[in-house]
This record gives C-alpha cells, structure tokens and sequence, in this order.
C-alpha cells in the first residue's frame, strides 16, 4: 500500500466517548479513513470482521468484550490486519498479553501522534 495516495482504513474502539472523539476527529485530519468506530470491545470486533480495515485502534479495557480479547478473535479469524492496543496503563504483563493475543503494537493514551501514526502504518 502506498501511503502517500491511500489511506489507511482504521477501525476504532474505545468506550470512553470523550477519547473515542478526539481520536477519531485527529486520525482524520491526519490523513487516515476511520471507517468504523466501536463503543466497546464486541463493537468493535464486528466492525473489524465486517468492514476489513487495514488497521484496528483497540482501547485494551473496554466493556463486553476487552480489546485484547477482541485482538485474539481478530487473529482467530485469520484476519491480516494491523492491531495496535492502547491504554492507560504502560503495563508490562498487559503489554504481555496484549503481544500474545496478536498485537502489533501497544501504546500509552497519550502517545504522540507521530507515534500513533506510525503504529497504525507500520512503521
């Protein structure tokens, strides 16, 4: 994919609604198609099966489903898709689990944008 003429289709899911705004406006005007947003974790995975993004914004806590839980159904279902979690807590067991579940990457809320696009892309 060349990122300088495509964008990178993103999947999001937080459930805070505050942040799951902000980072879909700034993912936006950064360049990149936010092609679903997801309320919680289950949300979140069916927009990802369902839309075939090429990367997935998981919060790593989220109701019904966490995000590293949502990864592991991602992966399950054989998808190639780019899984960058993010949360709160710069964890190492969570950073752990989140690696084991199929994770790319895994962010602190926070993280700047250069570091988040990057993430997203792979880079």
């Amino acid at each position: 994919m060349d990122d300088a003429t495509t964008a990178i289709r993103v999947v999001l899911g937080e459930d805070d609604a505050a942040v799951r705004a902000m980072l879909a406006d700034v993912l936006a005007e950064s360049g990149f198609d936010v092609v679903g947003v997801g309320a919680d974790g289950r949300e979140a995975l069916e927009l990802a099966l369902a839309l075939t993004p090429d990367a997935v914004l998981l919060d790593v806590r989220m109701p019904q489903l966490s995000g590293i839980e949502a990864a592991r159904a991602i992966r399950a279902a054989g998808r190639k898709v780019r899984i960058v979690m993010h949360s709160a807590y710069d964890d190492a067991s969570l950073r752990a689990e989140a690696a084991e579940a199929g994770a790319d990457a895994y962010l602190v809320k926070g993280a700047a944008l250069p570091e988040l696009a990057a993430a997203l892309r792979g880079h």
